[in-house]
């Protein structure tokens, strides 16, 4: 994937370019049909997310409680608690991210300390 790509993400401000290139090595690209369901509640998760292009809607009982938009993240709870998803995200229209598997986003939080603090942040605010 292209760092260019991840330059919106809000999350990933402040790492170098060679830090954003490196990450955006393990990134893949997704493309998703608006309606599907990129996570869902009570699953085990082992992805991250970011939002490239499109929307995403953020579902807990199935009751809406965020729609997320380019540079915004999701999947990061799950990762950092180890616990079951805590919400179904699903597609508003066609939608690109950027996917990243669990060994490595462990691997992006051991390089970026900073990084780290503020995913960690992120998942105790929305957990």
């Amino acid at each position: 994937m292209d760092s260019n790509d991840l330059k919106s993400a809000t999350l990933l401000d402040g790492l170098s370019d060679e830090e954003l290139a490196s990450a955006a090595e393990h990134f893949t690209e997704v493309h998703v049909r608006g309606g599907d369901d990129i996570t869902t509640e009570n699953e085990h998760g082992a992805t991250f997310f970011i939002v490239l292009d499109g929307g995403v809607r953020v579902k807990v009982d199935d009751e809406a409680v965020a729609d997320l938009s380019p540079g915004d993240h999701f999947g990061e709870v799950s990762l950092v608690s180890g616990e079951r998803r805590n919400a179904t995200c699903r597609a508003i229209g066609a939608t690109r991210l950027a996917k990243m598997v669990s060994w490595d986003f462990a691997d992006l939080l051991e390089r970026n300390p900073a990084l780290a603090e503020r995913i960690k942040a992120s998942a105790e605010n929305r957990g």
